[in-house]
């Protein structure tokens, strides 16, 4: 369930006092650096905070905050544990802030992101308090982790290059191994945004490799689907 009356985490860095006011009016730019696969980063302070753009869609603490936020609430009420977490796509940490600050302070979160550029920006201006951020190909670690039999309460799938998400995440394989990573009442957040007649042929593929599945709709343009093994749909 949802934490109460917890002193909140200031760990993220603020845009300076007229930054705050004036981002309230338009998005200030901060900080700007090219990813390995050639996207823009922008750090923007943005209605009194600073969130991680690209050209097209929202990285971290804009739009997708709310995905994971309610994602995640989801989950937890759905009976997910969040004791041990693995975050495939980091960005700059909204998913592992939402867990800290609202549902488990002491969570072991596992963050795998493998572009520099934006790790680089989440240490910096963002959330890694109490993560263990791996620099990796998270599709690899996912193989490597179910090769080794290693196990997670609760994963945060989050791979794209802007809004297309990673080709890896629809595959069989993959899932497969997501699975396998799943203890029983474990699950899986998968965010995507593709379209309806793909959303309904995805949903069909992932009913074959978990106990339970369902859609998450609270944003407009994300089809997130949330996985579960084993435990009460």
């Amino acid at each position: 369930m949802m934490r109460t009356s917890v002193e909140p985490i200031k760990v993220r860095k603020r845009p300076s006092f007229w930054k705050r006011v004036l981002s309230w009016i338009l998005p200030i730019p901060e900080a700007h650096k090219k990813s390995l696969q050639g996207v823009d980063l922008k750090v923007l302070a943005w209605q009194g905070k600073f969130v991680l753009d690209t050209g097209k869609v929202n990285y971290s603490f804009g739009s997708l905050h709310e995905v994971m936020a309610g994602s995640i609430k989801e989950m937890v009420n759905w009976g997910v544990p969040a004791e041990r977490v693995l975050m495939l796509g980091y960005g700059g940490g909204s998913a592992a802030e939402i867990i800290h600050q609202d549902f488990n302070r002491d969570a072991e979160i596992i963050g795998v992101e493998w572009d520099e550029a934006v790790i680089e920006l989440a240490k910096k201006y963002f959330y890694t308090q109490g993560v263990r951020l791996l620099n990796e190909d998270a599709v690899e670690y996912v193989f490597k982790a179910a090769k080794q039999s290693w196990e997670y309460d609760l994963i945060v799938c989050d791979l794209f290059t802007e809004s297309k998400v990673a080709s890896a995440v629809l595959e069989g394989n993959f899932l497969v191994s997501v699975a396998k990573l799943l203890g029983s009442g474990g699950g899986v957040v998968i965010n995507t945004m593709l379209n309806k007649s793909a959303a309904i042929a995805f949903l069909s593929v992932l009913n074959t490799h978990f106990d339970c599945v369902k859609t998450w709709d609270g944003m407009k343009g994300n089809a997130v689907f949330l996985c579960k093994m084993g435990g009460i749909a």
